[in-house]
């Protein structure tokens, strides 16, 4: 594990240039000063040695560092400046300009950062939240709100939109043959608004409301002629924000509604207080739990109604400041509120892992893997056994940046699922192409 942790901190060395030999010793004693804190020694060496290390970026930045949290703002922008010229694509350093722009009142500059900064889209969501409670507080400091939007349209080319199993399966004894496969193009909108206002007198506290809408349309039908494959989902999740030092508290409150065949399928509602702890800025713990009843509008499918329940625990480490990497573990069970259905009643767990990087200014990777397990409680008198299912799925996407606010973006991802009902094992592959606006 030691050796782990050590490979995943080794890119952030490679970062910036390296320090003039001459001023190595100095440099050294300065970084032991702003590891424990003490910013006020570290700033007094970094002053006698920047001048000679204009060009070195992780110099400059803990020089700015050091000014700003002694109240130096305006030494500390200058050595943030020069970062930013030096790599106008760290985002960290991006966060600590906005931040030093907001203490010496510039708040359209500080606006402007975080904004830009929104627009990333490997920025990790818990980020997000932090950027939004920052442009709170610059709101609040303007005597408004904030507001933002994004919108995206994507093609999509499914291999398997009906789920068909990928071999045939036994059932009472006799060989059956396994459905066919059904591909298709559909086309897809997610559009979500956000507003934050900040509400604490110490800027502790804020509320965040949004609104989110996804749609989703294949050309396919089934049998009766039905788009049982469309669907139409909206989401509205109002929250409670408290920011501290080292820590975020985010309490969300989320109410969902999905349409199948523009007609009602499910409904939820749901509480979702999540935690996020930074043991040092490049490393920090997220643990997030939820409760969630779901309730199907259908009085035919009123046995599949559940109440769900959630805890995952996962650990971000900043590689770079263009990359991070965030292994999570989910644990999580569903248990039926009513009837016979042997489908509902499960544990569930989830390993995931997110990778992204900035390779270029105008171009970031992302990526996605997935193992996971799921153990159905009830026994099926069918397959004489209880179920039992095993699935992996991996993402790869590419984003271009067209223009400021406009993204291309181009994704793929594969998922297998090995079930011991064989009836329940499945592959697919997707591709998309698409664009993301933000406004």
């Amino acid at each position: 594990m030691r050796w782990f942790f050590l490979f995943l901190f080794l890119p952030v060395s490679l970062v910036f240039a390296s320090v003039n030999s001459d001023n190595s010793t100095l440099y050294n004693q300065a970084l032991e000063y702003y590891k424990n804190k003490n910013f006020e020694q570290s700033y007094k060496i970094f002053s006698k040695i920047y001048l000679d290390n204009l060009s070195d970026g992780r110099l400059n930045f803990y020089f700015g560092k050091s000014a700003y949290e002694t109240g130096r703002y305006n030494v500390a922008l200058a050595a943030f400046e020069r970062v930013d010229l030096i790599d106008s694509s760290n985002i960290r350093n991006k966060l600590e300009m906005a931040r030093t722009y907001y203490m010496l009142k510039m708040f359209e500059d500080a606006q402007a950062i975080y904004e830009e900064i929104l627009t990333k889209p490997e920025l990790p969501q818990n980020i997000r939240t932090s950027i939004e409670f920052s442009l709170s507080k610059v709101s609040k400091a303007q005597k408004r709100s904030f507001t933002y939007s994004r919108i995206m349209l994507d093609m999509v080319y499914d291999s398997n939109v009906n789920y068909g199993s990928d071999e045939d399966f036994m059932l009472f004894g006799m060989l059956f043959d396994r459905p066919d496969e059904r591909s298709d193009v559909a086309t897809q909108v997610y559009a979500d608004v956000t507003n934050i206002y900040d509400i604490g007198q110490k800027n502790s506290f804020a509320i965040k409301n949004n609104l989110s809408f996804f749609s989703k349309n294949y050309s396919i039908q089934d049998s009766l002629g039905n788009d049982i494959y469309d669907m139409l989902y909206y989401s509205y999740k109002p929250s409670l924000l408290y920011q501290d030092t080292d820590f975020l508290i985010d309490v969300t409150l989320g109410f969902d509604m999905l349409e199948l065949d523009s007609k009602k399928y499910l409904t939820t509602y749901y509480i979702n207080p999540k935690f996020e702890y930074k043991h040092m800025p490049t490393l920090k713990s997220l643990v997030h739990m939820k409760y969630q009843p779901k309730k199907y509008a259908n009085s035919a499918q009123k046995d599949l109604d559940a109440n769900r329940m959630e805890l995952s625990y996962g650990l971000q480490n900043i590689l770079s400041p263009r990359s991070y990497i965030q292994p999570s573990l989910l644990l999580a069970n569903e248990k039926k509120v009513r009837g016979r259905n042997i489908y509902v009643d499960f544990d569930e767990y989830k390993l995931n892992i997110n990778y992204a990087n900035q390779i270029a200014s105008r171009y970031t990777i992302d990526c996605f893997a997935q193992a996971r397990r799921r153990d159905y409680k009830d026994y099926s008198t069918l397959f004489s056994s209880k179920r039992v299912d095993k699935g992996y799925m991996g993402n790869l996407g590419l984003s271009v940046k067209v223009y400021n606010t406009l993204l291309l973006k181009l994704k793929g991802s594969y998922e297998k699922v090995d079930s011991n009902q064989d009836r329940f094992s499945y592959d697919k592959y997707t591709t998309s192409i698409g664009i993301v606006k933000n406004f």
